[in-house]
């Protein structure tokens, strides 16, 4: 799609204030409800690219104490929500980011000025979330929790769940390449800067249908590179099982093209990832031999 047609389609599916604010009252409503203000309030931060586990992890920790604040909950308040998947679901995230992800600074604003523990699950695409972080309060303990998977086990994450979501409903979202790749290869920089503004951060991984925390020291960027390389080398083993089911999936539904160029996009990924897996056990007298 091209760019300045899709900019236009982002305008004209923005609400107007009066629609956004109505909507933005009904959401503090349903979200805090019960929720009781705390002397000490907390604030966590679960970020990472499309796919890798965030929605997971939060629903098998028990994290009763906070209130929970994912952008991507409020897509479907927008009136123009059907109309998007029903017309381009393969932009259905950036065509309503703006309304979904203002309403999720806003209830989070609102949780610090009302001193609710609060978590905060984002997929950061650029560095406004650090100025967030910067600007809390001292009185909250505010840490990061990032979900580390290689980039191929999570843009095939998010092709799978699609598949399956599309079959039970018409509200599936598919989360787009660019943006995902946006968020993959900022987070080493990111996570960066945030340990030097001194705050805490964790490395959630996911392992055995569970997750390991590790909390992140001096060599926290070499970790993360080693834990996304091996996350996507375990991936490697089943990726064309896995991909064959997604692209049957797709031929039954009768996918736009769109889709499939995307998935031929992973598949790029996939064979770098095995080319270079394949140079690392070329020896040296291999290479003195062919010449």
């Amino acid at each position: 799609m091209e760019n300045e047609f899709l900019e236009k389609l982002i305008e004209s599916y923005k609400l107007s204030e009066d629609e956004h604010r109505k909507i933005l009252n009904e959401l503090k409503k349903r979200v805090f409800l019960n929720k009781v203000a705390e002397k000490d309030p907390s604030i966590m931060f679960v970020i990472g690219q499309p796919g890798c586990g965030k929605t997971t992890f939060i629903q098998n920790t028990d994290l009763s104490s906070y209130t929970i604040i994912n952008s991507d909950d409020y897509r479907r308040f927008s009136k123009y929500s059907d109309e998007i998947l029903d017309k381009y679901p393969t932009y259905y995230t950036k065509l309503t980011n703006f309304d979904a992800h203002l309403w999720g600074d806003e209830l989070f604003s609102y949780a610090m000025a009302n001193s609710y523990s609060a978590l905060r699950e984002k997929a950061p695409v650029d560095y406004s979330l650090l100025e967030t972080i910067k600007a809390i309060p001292d009185e909250y303990d505010a840490t990061i929790d990032l979900v580390v998977t290689g980039n191929l086990a999570s843009l095939l994450a998010t092709r799978e769940r699609y598949e399956k979501t599309i079959l039970k409903s018409k509200n599936a979202r598919l989360s787009n390449i660019e943006a995902h790749n946006r968020c993959y290869n900022l987070l080493p920089d990111f996570i960066s800067k945030c340990l030097a503004c001194g705050v805490k951060v964790n490395y959630i991984v996911p392992r055995n249908n569970g997750f390991d925390m590790i909390p992140v020291g001096n060599d926290g960027l070499s970790l993360l590179e080693r834990l996304r390389k091996e996350s996507n080398e375990q991936v490697c083993l089943d990726y064309e099982t896995r991909t064959n089911n997604i692209k049957k999936a797709m031929i039954n539904r009768n996918a736009p093209q769109e889709q499939f160029d995307e998935l031929n996009k992973i598949e790029k990924i996939y064979l770098e990832i095995v080319n270079s897996k394949s140079a690392e056990h070329i020896k040296p007298e291999d290479l003195d031999s062919e010449r």
